[in-house]
């Protein structure tokens, strides 16, 4: 799923973190989710590119050998995701994840473009070899 700027809107009136901290406080969150079960970044969807560089650029030094650290990337998703910046696509992306109930780590999600057409999306990240 990919959700439209004005949904985002509405979702960061609700944040009570200051924005300039907000991305990375849940990227550090998502580091230890990811430690213990790499195929949580399928549950970002179309987000995972901008929530994988928010946790390259704030996690922990202890974080720097782990898999979600790698170079692996799908660039044209990363900006056609994007809601203006890192603040609003990772929150984006935080909201898909943890609406998404039922966990199943399809990477299945879908998104739709600037002319409303609906096109299907599966998140593959050859650094997570899952």
């Amino acid at each position: 799923m990919h959700f439209t700027d004005e949904f985002v809107s509405g979702l960061e009136k609700k944040i009570h973190i200051p924005p300039a901290d907000y991305a990375m406080i849940q990227s550090r969150n998502v580091c230890k989710m990811l430690k213990n079960d790499r195929r949580w970044y399928k549950e970002f969807g179309v987000y995972w590119w901008a929530m994988k560089d928010a946790i390259k650029k704030y996690a922990l030094p202890y974080y720097k050998n782990f898999w979600f650290m790698g170079s692996f990337d799908d660039p044209l998703m990363k900006e056609r995701a994007r809601h203006g910046g890192e603040f609003r696509t990772v929150l984006a992306g935080m909201y898909l994840m943890s609406s998404k109930r039922l966990n199943d780590f399809s990477g299945y999600c879908d998104w739709t473009d600037a002319n409303g057409l609906v096109h299907d999306y599966v998140v593959f990240d050859e650094d997570a070899l899952v």
